[in-house]
């Protein structure tokens, strides 16, 4: 789905492309490092659901309300607030080795993760004007970010320590927050009364809630969110039990890294070819049918008997399945709302993102310690599989609004 504009100014393209890059793999290295921490100290598979889950809890609550406020003052602004507390923050992780302490960090860090990539988000949908050309672009961008990132830092925790980690997810935020105070805001922006920041606008507001979540009554709105909130159950598994689980049949954290990068490397290249599936099928089919692939390649894990060419290869493929849907989700939400309300649809999409991640990892750190790791993957990703079918049957009788 496309829409024509014109070209935005490429040195600005350029500069937020870098800070998808930066935002989404610092998301992604903090991803990563948190549950091998977690394990290192000896937490059960239950206590890594947990905290993993945690770290959607707030972004949960207040996400829309960053949204909002990106809508009201502008994304780089809350950018440079939340990037700054994660330098400040994310340090602290080895020098608190107990569950009740990094419970809080991951309350307070998940929120600042999640802001600063809706941020980035907001940036490419009010430039890109829904062109899904573009928004595939900056998510190949985001793409490589996160395909490097647990490659730096696999080898940083094989080589290094934990503490190194830490410090090198803050370095990587200052990088982030250098290039994000060079773009400058877009001319619509330019072109509104400056509006000065209150005390009172740090609250959330019923009305704002209420707004944003009426944007649901857009049936494109509805259907593109309940795909994400399908869609992200895969990367709330691979942050949580996916890694126990390979670090109980042996594998290094460099292999581990590896295969967190394979998905990232072929998520790239799934958003490149975006535009094109489009082109050849209808947008709410290719969300929901890439949506469950990328569930049933991850529920097949514990049936890849610990080959690690067979885990490259299930990753590989779920990472092109998402790869295609965050561009196309990007482009089909960009054309259902107004310039003025970008930053509350990505937080009420990026908020379904966060409840996944907030049930997803506790039920399956219950469900593996109950009936073991391997089964766990293989029970929640068939009653997942079933929620795509009946989102599809749904999707079906939805009547598709006149092209624009």
């Amino acid at each position: 789905m496309t829409s024509p504009t014109a070209t935005p100014d490429k040195r600005i393209m350029l500069r937020v492309h870098g800070a998808g890059l930066l935002g989404l793999g610092m998301f992604d290295a903090y991803v990563f490092i948190v549950p091998l921490w977690a394990v290192m100290i000896g937490a059960n598979a239950t206590e890594v659901g947990i905290l993993v889950g945690a770290r959607s809890l707030l972004p949960g609550l207040f996400t829309i309300h960053g949204g909002v406020l990106m809508d009201r003052f502008g994304p780089r602004g809350v950018m440079t607030v939340f990037i700054l507390l994660i330098m400040a923050l994310v340090p602290l992780y080895s020098f608190l080795p107990s569950f009740v302490p990094l419970l809080a960090l991951q309350l307070v860090l998940g929120l600042a993760m999640t802001l600063q990539w809706v941020g980035a988000q907001t940036m490419i949908a009010q430039l890109s004007k829904g062109e899904t050309t573009y928004l595939g672009h900056f998510t190949f961008a985001a793409r490589i970010g996160t395909f490097i990132a647990p490659l730096i830092f696999g080898l940083l925790w094989d080589l290094t320590s934990p503490r190194v980690c830490f410090i090198a997810v803050s370095v990587w935020g200052a990088i982030l927050l250098l290039l994000i105070l060079g773009i400058p805001t877009t001319p619509e922006a330019r072109a509104k009364a400056p509006v000065r920041l209150r005390w009172s606008d740090l609250i959330p507001r019923f009305a704002d809630y209420r707004d944003t979540l009426a944007l649901l009554a857009i049936p494109a709105i509805a259907i593109t969110i309940s795909t994400c909130f399908l869609r992200n159950t895969t990367s709330a598994m691979q942050g949580s039990i996916y890694v126990v689980y390979l670090k109980d049949i042996g594998l290094t954290g460099t292999v581990i890294g590896l295969l967190f990068s394979a998905i990232e490397g072929a998520s790239g290249l799934g958003a490149l070819i975006a535009g094109r599936v489009t082109r050849r099928f209808a947008p709410m089919t290719t969300l929901i049918a890439v949506t469950a692939i990328a569930i049933a390649l991850m529920a097949i894990t514990p049936l890849l008997g610990g080959v690690v060419a067979l885990l490259i290869v299930a990753q590989l493929g779920r990472g092109i399945a998402q790869g295609i849907h965050q561009p196309v989700t990007f482009s089909i939400q960009t054309l259902a709302v107004p310039p003025h309300r970008q930053g509350s649809a990505i937080a009420l999409r990026v908020t379904a993102n966060r409840v996944s991640s907030l049930i997803i990892p506790p039920i399956m750190g219950i469900i593996a310690d109950v009936w073991g790791v391997g089964s766990s993957f293989l029970i929640l990703g068939t009653m997942l599989v079933g929620l795509c079918f009946v989102l599809w049957l749904v999707a079906s009788r939805i009547t598709p609004p006149p092209p624009p």
